[in-house]
């Protein structure tokens, strides 16, 4: 799994689950009794939820040196979906070039989406850089998200928690699910033209 650095920006959906146990959860408060593998749960759905077109969660892998061996396959993420760029210090007039069948030609890579996980290959050696989004299927809490989303997050998180148990008035679950809409949409329109460079 790839980590994404933090900065101020970003918050680790690890701080965020934290956060909601106290902010959220305990005597008094809108959720009285949660335990965390249940947050935990309920934070990773709210982020596959928001991840294709709201979070925009990308996280960047870097393999290291590639030998010069076109033919060296080399695993990508679990939580890779599609590539955004591929970039080579070799090539520094621009990105890489996918093609639709291997082997890749110098300056070129090939994708095959039909293992899991999926698997790259190269058209030629040197260090490379591979900016992915991802499925925000972690298996840890380092998924790094953007903090213009993060109240978004936690309305999600409560409507998702409350809406899977037996007694919750449908008067709140309604109220929660237009508040959860409408700070999704907001968190769009403020990533919108965001730049995170």
């Amino acid at each position: 799994m790839a980590t994404t650095t933090l900065s101020n920006a970003f918050i680790s959906l690890n701080d965020i689950i934290n956060n909601f146990l106290i902010s959220f959860t305990g005597p008094g408060k809108l959720i009285p009794d949660a335990v965390r593998t249940e947050v935990i749960f309920h934070a990773r759905r709210c982020l596959q939820e928001f991840s294709y077109e709201t979070l925009k969660s990308q996280f960047i892998y870097e393999p290291g040196n590639i030998p010069t061996n076109p033919a060296t396959i080399y695993e990508l993420p679990v939580d890779f979906l599609a590539v955004i760029e591929i970039t080579s210090g070799a090539f520094s007039s621009g990105p890489l070039v996918e093609v639709n069948s291997p082997p890749p030609a110098t300056g070129q890579y090939y994708i095959n989406y039909s293992t899991s996980p999926k698997a790259i290959q190269y058209g030629s050696g040197g260090a490379i850089k591979v900016t992915y989004l991802s499925n925000a299927l972690t298996t840890d809490e380092s998924a790094a998200i953007p903090k213009l989303a993060e109240e978004a997050l936690y309305t999600c998180m409560v409507y998702s928690i409350l809406a899977n148990r037996e007694n919750t008035r449908p008067d709140v679950l309604q109220r929660l699910l237009i508040e959860k809409t409408d700070k999704l949409e907001r968190a769009k329109s403020r990533l919108v033209f965001t730049n995170f460079d």
